[in-house]
Parts: structure tokens; sequence; C-alpha cells
């Protein structure tokens, strides 16, 4: 089993088509490989990897904000695969995927049976006090089980949530300010947030708890009916890598993702570009 050990941040990616044959032809170029649980958890010969580069471990199906929980099923197979990645923690959304099941709605999805209702994306709750609530219990729920930090990430806002009476950087704060949670901080989200819900996305990143922020995601961004969304198929924008710098001078940063999921068929060196574009703003 491959373990995390590097100095300054390390550059990884999120799996994907190429994952494979980078690690054949150019195992050199990333220090780690981000893998989503439920990827393993239907694919598990993936876990293979892990014995040519440290996993981290991130998670989409804990529900962190909302009020359904997921079953205890998938939590203990979540701490299964925590103990077969060997990873330094676990990154989970700040968002919530679960749902209570209408009377009328059809059966369990067959991929997930037994489980509640599951919405098929991570959805930003109300940013409120009795949100920052219900996250509070989760994070000491799942720290009791646990034996590793849990990071949480920062959803993208392609609207303001009804219910919201914070935005969210101090919704991010009055979550901080009450337990020692440490962040992933999610850069492209970030940016697609100032733009959507408008604010300056500079200002506003030095006023988040930059100290908790452990690991950096970046990623490509659309432009669709005047709204700025999440987009793992483009390149990362330069704006965004130049907001890299701005973190890692005043946040323990240990690793910076790249998240990609180009078709198979685009030459490689596109990727390689894209990881060398950010190990470049890491100094």
């Amino acid at each position: 089993m491959a373990t995390m050990s590097f100095g300054k941040p390390g550059v990884g990616v999120a799996y994907g088509p190429h994952t494979p044959s980078l690690l054949d032809s150019f195992p050199d170029s990333i220090d780690y490989v981000e893998v989503p649980f439920e990827l393993l958890r239907h694919d598990p010969t993936v876990l293979d990897f892990s014995r040519r580069k440290p996993f981290i471990l991130h998670c989409a199906s804990l529900s962190i904000a909302g009020t359904v929980v997921p079953s205890d099923e998938t939590v203990q197979d979540i701490l299964n695969l925590v103990g077969k990645t060997d990873t330094p923690w676990l990154g989970e959304h700040l968002s919530f995927i679960a749902a209570e099941r209408p009377e009328d709605a059809p059966g369990a999805e067959q991929y997930a049976p037994g489980e509640p209702y599951n919405i098929g994306y991570t959805v930003s709750p109300p940013m409120n006090e009795t949100t920052v609530e219900v996250v509070l219990d989760s994070i000491a729920s799942y720290r009791r089980r646990f034996e590793v930090p849990l990071l949480l990430e920062t959803p993208p806002l392609y609207l303001t949530p009804p219910g919201s009476t914070l935005g969210q950087v101090d919704f991010i704060r009055r979550i901080c300010d009450r337990c020692s949670v440490q962040l992933l901080l999610d850069l492209t989200h970030f940016y697609i947030t100032s733009n959507n819900i408008g604010f300056d996305p500079r200002s506003e990143l030095l006023r988040l708890p930059l100290d908790r922020v452990v690991e950096v995601h970046v990623s490509g961004v659309a432009f669709d009916s005047d709204t700025f969304w999440d987009n793992h198929a483009s390149r990362v924008p330069e704006v965004i890598l130049d907001l890299l710098p701005a973190v890692l001078e005043r946040a323990p940063v240990r690793a910076i993702s790249l998240e990609h999921n180009w078709p198979s068929r685009s030459p490689v060196a596109n990727l390689l570009g894209e990881i060398e574009r950010v190990r470049r703003k890491t100094g």
C-alpha cells in the first residue's frame, strides 16, 4: 500500500478514464490519486492502483448537511474503505444527497437497495443556524466512528438556497467557530459561487478560515443560461489557478487535486499539461 509522504503540497488527480494509462506511462507526474468511495464500492478492482500511488478517499454519500442519514451498511462500507485505502482523511461535501422518500415514489435504486431516497446530486442546504446545528451533529456523530479526519468540501452555489440567512463564507465560519473540523476548499466551486451569487472571489476567499484548509480542488467551468457551472471536462481557467498562491500562503495545504473526467480518447498530453499548470502555482 502506497502512503502519502511529501513535504510541499502534493499534486494529484481525481480518478478518471486516463488514470490507468497515466500511472503506466507517467507515474511520476502525480503524487497521489483521489478516488470516490462510490466508485470503489461498485468497482473494487480500482483499489489495486493503491499499491502504486497513495489514495485519498472522497465521498458524496454521508449527506452531512441533511436530516436523512445514510444506512449503517453505507457507513460501514466507507469505514472499510478508509482502512483499505490508508487514506489520510475523508473528504465529504458540505451538502446533502438523501431525502425522505415520498409515499408514492418508486422503490430503492437498484444500485443502492435499502438506502434513503437518493437525489442523484449533492445539494447545498439552506445556510442558516438550523443547518449549522445539523452539520455540527453530523460531524460529532461521524467523528465517533472514523479514525481519520473529516474534511468538509465547499459546494458550488447556482442560486442562494431558499431559507438561507447567511452567506456561504459566514455559514462555513459559523461551523468552524464551533468545532475543529478541517476543510477541503474547492476553488472552482468557490469561483462559480462568486459569479452566480455576486461577490469578489479574492476578498471573500481571505475571509474563509484558511487555517483549516488541508486539500484543494481545481477543475473546469462551463457557462450556460447565464449561469456558471462545474465542469470536469474542460481546462481549469487561469483565473482560478491565480487564486491558489493566496491559499497556499495562508493554509496548511497538503494536497491539490485536479478533477478531470475527459474522454479516454483525449490525448494524455492534455492532462499532463494541466498537471504542470497546477504544479507551477505551488512554487
